[in-house]
């Protein structure tokens, strides 16, 4: 399957499905996987903003997938407001503090739905620090503040 992916784009979903339903993965094949799985994205191939955001959905919905560093690099380097939306969300649930302090410089030229997600994304941050950004940025939407929550 892996050696496939190009093929299985159309049925992203049923893809992250499949992957999600490895609970006892030794680390090592996970983390293969996830290599495999986030290859394309980092090596600049087209693959489709659908496809992309079904990857990006595994990382997001459990820690063991993780590979925080790429999906830094990968809300970094791409175009797609989509994919760094799903990236950031990703890093929610993968990241560390050193990944979500990186990702909060983003959140002033960020579009409002990857705005939501960086700041999702910052509960990795410290009580102090998230206090902090939430004063610094004087959120005035209510919906800002609860996901940064305050």
């Amino acid at each position: 399957m892996l050696d496939n992916l190009e093929r299985l784009s159309p049925v992203a979903h049923s893809l992250a499905a499949f992957f999600q339903g490895f609970d006892s993965l030794p680390p090592s094949e996970r983390n293969e996987i996830a290599t495999r799985l986030l290859e394309p994205f980092l090596d600049n191939r087209r693959y489709s903003e659908y496809y992309c955001v079904w990857v990006l959905h595994l990382f997001a919905q459990s820690r063991d997938w993780n590979h925080a560093e790429a999906l830094l690099r990968l809300f970094r380097e791409t175009h797609s407001d989509v994919i760094r939306r799903y990236a950031a969300l990703a890093l929610r649930t993968c990241g560390t503090r050193a990944e979500a302090i990186m990702i909060a410089r983003y959140l002033n030229a960020a579009s409002p739905l990857s705005r939501t997600a960086i700041l999702l994304a910052t509960a990795r941050m410290g009580l102090d620090e998230r206090k902090y950004l939430r004063k610094s940025l004087r959120l005035t939407d209510s919906f800002e503040k609860l996901c940064l929550g305050s």
